[in-house]
């Protein structure tokens, strides 16, 4: 399906200007490639490429994209993708780089390469999963994004699987680090997507047994280094400040920064909540980390932990705390003196970058799991059902367009994916064995949550102290604690439990294909990818025009 923006702007001068050199003069392309390969990754490709998740971090397109499409008109071209994915797509030298994960229990891990003008394969290199698990929607699926540089492609996946692989497509070197370091425990998988700097593949792998975060050589794919991180569940993205040379992660009630050559830790802010879902955003040695609202929390105690820290070159600063504004699945991002947080019921917050005062706070109506994309000519928010808004730059908030990936209505249907049937009671596309799934009783979501944390109980008296509970509830104790006597008994449990059932009733529903998952976008093209498809709306060789 093809078409052309109903509505265009216009690019600058100097990118139509630069475009009809690099179109005309085959010489110069061959020698402007050869300069950005040998230009800092993070300091030089961020104006042509999209080369990791969010850009580095800022999730920033220094250009404008389209600003009005519908299903019908401005979608330049839409693939089915093989297997399921639910990391970014990646953009570097006008092609576009995408993981999955085929097969029922996800045995093969992909990497894929399509021409960015037209949509066309390029490759494909595949490597048997290490680790498989159920394809279903209680499990990431290819979650981690993958980085490029003027070498190649490195993915990594949840199965353990890191694979480098240069731009013709030719397998570099791989590993299986789930077999180098111990298998990962998770009860939905992995999700941190890698960093990156001109030598390093960054990866913060965060799970219930044995974690760290690892460097890993791009040349070889050797371990750099390796320092301990504390175990639990993590899908926040390591970011690389190019500036100071450090690496900074957000996840489990703390903020560390390490030096990115030898990953010795230079600093960290702890009595955070929240803060293992979305992943900060650097601007400068200005650090704005998102949180979202934590289990049995208030958004009292999210809004805290959504704050600005300047990071030194010993201790960080706390610059301010947000008062109202939290996160949910989407980072935040900021453009200029504004940051914007979404929270899970699409309120959009728009804070003093200086203060944390409060500018505005809107309903959006669009719940988004990809990060907005800030643009010069206006910041897109990705509904998670298709809907695509453009909010004004600026301190006065006003929607200006929006537009629509697909049909409402009817939305697209994976043609090749199917779900595999698991121990959670559903099946394929909401079959009957779905329905089922759907219909589990609370008090057995609630028995079972019980009796696997009971397993804990290392003395057996029916109470869980502090120390018996593992670390991905011991950050609640406080909130589900109601006696105060700093442990758990049978009745906290159960209404602890219960609370789980409730909140995750409809996650089944709203778990399925088509969902927007995460975008890429240079200057005149936005590519969107949901778990089986790939949607390119505009181009990066047209022009906008008003």
């Amino acid at each position: 399906m093809s078409g052309k923006p109903a509505k265009w702007r216009l690019f600058s001068l100097n990118t139509v200007v630069m475009h009809h050199l690099t179109k005309r003069c085959s010489v110069v392309v061959a020698l402007l490639i050869l300069t950005a390969a040998r230009m800092p990754i993070e300091a030089a490709d961020r104006s042509v490429n999209w080369a990791s998740f969010r850009n580095g971090g800022a999730s920033t397109v220094a250009g404008q994209l389209p600003q009005e499409w519908t299903p019908e008109d401005g979608i330049s071209w839409q693939h089915e993708t093989d297997g399921y994915g639910q990391s970014a797509p990646i953009i570097f030298n006008d092609r576009v780089f995408v993981t999955s994960v085929i097969g029922e229990t996800k045995e093969t891990c992909a990497v894929t390469a399509y021409e960015l003008e037209t949509g066309e394969q390029a490759w494909q290199s595949t490597v048997p999963a290490s680790q498989p698990g159920p394809s279903n929607y209680m499990n990431s699926r290819a979650a981690p994004t993958p980085v490029a540089d003027g070498k190649g492609v490195y993915a990594f996946f949840e199965t353990g699987n890191l694979i480098a692989i240069n731009h013709d497509g030719e397998q570099l070197w791989k590993r299986d680090l789930a077999k180098d370091y111990g298998p990962f425990e998770s009860n939905h998988g992995l999700g941190s997507s890698a960093a990156q700097t001109d030598e390093l593949v960054i990866l913060n792998i965060e799970h219930k047994g044995p974690s760290a975060l690892l460097a890993i050589n791009k040349q070889d794919g050797t371990t750099q280094w390796k320092v301990e991180r504390p175990s639990g569940s993590c899908w926040t993205t390591p970011v690389v400040i190019a500036e100071s040379g450090q690496v900074v992660v957000s996840s489990a009630g703390s903020l560390t920064g390490y030096e990115a050559a030898s990953g010795t830790e230079i600093w960290t802010q702890d009595g955070l909540e929240g803060n293992s879902v979305p992943s900060p955003c650097v601007v400068g040695q200005n650090i704005f980390v998102g949180a979202r609202i934590p289990e049995f929390g208030s958004a009292a105690d999210a809004a805290k932990s959504n704050l600005c820290i300047v990071a030194g070159s010993d201790s960080p600063q706390i610059r301010w705390r947000a008062k109202t504004a939290v996160c949910d699945y989407a980072s935040p991002v900021v453009d200029g003196g504004q940051v914007y947080f979404l929270n899970n019921v699409g309120v959009l917050s728009c804070v003093d970058a200086e203060t944390g005062e409060g500018i505005y706070r809107k309903r959006l109506h669009a719940e988004c799991w990809a990060t907005p994309v800030v643009a010069e000519n206006g910041i897109y928010f990705f509904a998670k059902d298709g809907s695509v808004k453009v909010v004004q730059r600026g301190r006065e908030f006003a929607v200006v367009a929006t537009n629509r990936l697909w049909d409402a209505e009817h939305p697209p249907k994976p043609e090749k994916y199917r779900e595999a049937k698991g121990s959670h009671g559903h099946g394929a596309h909401g079959g009957s064995a779905a329905r089922g799934g759907g219909a589990r009783s609370e008090g057995g979501r609630a028995g079972g949550m019980i009796a696997a944390m009971m397993k804990s109980d290392a003395n057996g008296d029916g109470v869980l102290q502090e120390s018996e509970i593992s670390s991905d509830f011991r950050p609640m104790l406080k909130r589900v604690d109601t006696n105060g006597d700093g442990s758990l008994d049978q009745e906290e449990l159960a209404a602890m439990a219960k609370s789980f059932a409730e909140r995750r009733k409809n996650s089944q529903a709203s778990s399925r294909d088509p969902i927007a998952y995460a975008v890429a976008a240079v200057p005149g093209a936005i590519v969107v990818r949901s778990g089986t498809r790939l949607y390119c709306v505009g181009s990066p060789n047209e022009e906008l025009s008003q």
